[in-house]
């Protein structure tokens, strides 16, 4: 008995020491990051790491009592405006323009993706807009390399949103 108990302690240990996933749980929105990220939670902007030094930041925008308009419709000005800023700021080269991506019918999505060139090497910065009635999600994702292949990987991701509504 003593045996199958060291064992059993053993095996809960090793499983407390595995890499737990993370999630950005803000209702309506959840989103399953790798066990390999770590996510700040409590921090506004939320932040995640990549394994390999990617920075994550989630803005999150809530509809105020009274308003007009929806957080839908916001967003689309939103990435009209501001997503395409910042997509091309400071010299970046501009990997996907500003476009619609894919969500659950009653949401809307919008993605760009840039890059530039440092000394180091290629940088890229990768941003998600996704929105419900009441409430805007802003996700951006940098690291070093390439755009095109960290855009693969992170639209993945994006795919595994869940909605509560």
């Amino acid at each position: 008995m003593i045996p199958l108990r060291a064992a059993l302690t053993f095996l809960l240990l090793v499983a407390a020491s595995l890499p737990q996933a993370q999630t950005v749980d803000a209702p309506p929105l959840h989103l399953q990051l790798p066990s390999t990220w770590t996510l700040d939670s409590a921090r506004r902007p939320m932040e995640g790491k990549g394994p390999d030094g990617e920075k994550m930041m989630v803005t999150i925008a809530r509809a105020l009592p009274n308003k007009t308009t929806t957080a839908r419709e916001d967003a689309h000005a939103f990435a009209q405006g501001v997503l395409k800023d910042v997509a091309s700021r400071n010299g970046k080269l501009v990997v996907r323009a500003v476009e619609e991506f894919p969500v659950p019918e009653g949401k809307t999505a919008y993605s760009s993706a840039s890059e530039s060139s440092r000394m180091f090497g290629k940088y890229y910065f990768i941003q998600y807009l996704l929105a419900s009635e009441n409430a805007m999600f802003y996700f951006t994702f940098e690291g070093k390399g390439e755009a095109l292949p960290a855009l693969k990987r992170f639209d993945a991701l994006m795919n595994e949103q869940r909605w509560d509504e």
